[in-house]
């Protein structure tokens, strides 16, 4: 095992298309071993790993998927049945929506008729008011003399006579 080959944290990433992140655990799990080598740099630690290792970790697993990806025609066709069963799902999810949608406008447009009818009647009542207080008005204008026209003064100065003597 001493001609092994290293590689560095990023050249073994991208040969093997895994993230640095996942090749950093890799390293973690086997810090201790002689698959893993560290150089102190001035930047910290600096890991290497064996080609060995990440063969036998990358490559076997590839081959185990490739197996797994074999999907027997029944399973394809349940498969196809499911997407068919999500889309139709989906559509009738947005059917809904849309009918949810349709009916809250018809709902704010109903709250905006209530408005204006509420508003409408609002403004009739004030009107009716108005009328009742302009009569009332008018008839107090009624039995109010003009204002040009003199009344008699002379119970004016009874009154004022009454009440300073004069």
């Amino acid at each position: 095992m001493t001609n092994q080959e290293y590689l560095t944290i990023k050249e073994a990433a991208q040969l093997y298309s895994r993230s640095e992140q996942t090749i950093r655990r890799l390293v973690k799990q086997h810090v201790l071993t002689n698959h893993v080598r560290s150089e102190n740099t001035p930047k910290g630690k600096a890991y290497q790993i064996s080609s060995v290792l990440l063969q036998q970790e990358y490559e076997t697993s590839s081959a185990a998927t490739l197996s797994a990806l074999i999907v027997s025609d029944s399973l394809q066709q349940e498969n196809q049945q499911l997407r068919e069963a999500v889309a139709e799902r989906d559509r009738t999810i947005q059917q809904l929506q849309n009918r949810l949608f349709e009916q809250g406008d018809i709902m704010n447009a109903m709250a905006n008729q209530m408005t204006n009818q509420l508003t409408n009647q609002k403004m009739g009542n004030i009107e009716e008011l108005l009328i009742q207080q302009n009569a009332q008005i008018s008839d107090l204008r009624k039995r109010l003399p003009a204002p040009g026209t003199d009344e008699p003064t002379s119970n004016r100065r009874s009154l004022w006579s009454r009440l300073f003597g004069r």
